[in-house]
């Protein structure tokens, strides 16, 4: 697995929504996110903010999906 360059602030945003998910589901959340970050990064290895916000959208159960935005969308960089 290629090593991950976390940019901006996708780190703390990464780690907020594995703190804000319930326990049971902590470690099968990490799970599925890096899966997907590493799957959209690619070789380079780099994650935005954006591949924050798109893998959240893909992984996380419809009813919570919003929820879960609306914890990171304050923290996103303004550009």
């Amino acid at each position: 697995m290629a090593e991950l360059n976390w940019q901006d602030k996708s780190k703390a945003m990464f780690d907020k929504l594995i703190e804000g998910s319930p326990k049971p589901f902590r470690a099968m959340t990490e799970k599925k996110m890096m899966e997907g970050l590493t799957k959209k990064a690619g070789d380079a290895g780099n994650v935005t903010e954006d591949m924050i916000f798109d893998v959240v959208k893909e992984i996380t159960p419809k009813p919570f999906v919003a929820m879960a935005l609306k914890n990171i969308e304050p923290m996103r960089t303004q550009k």
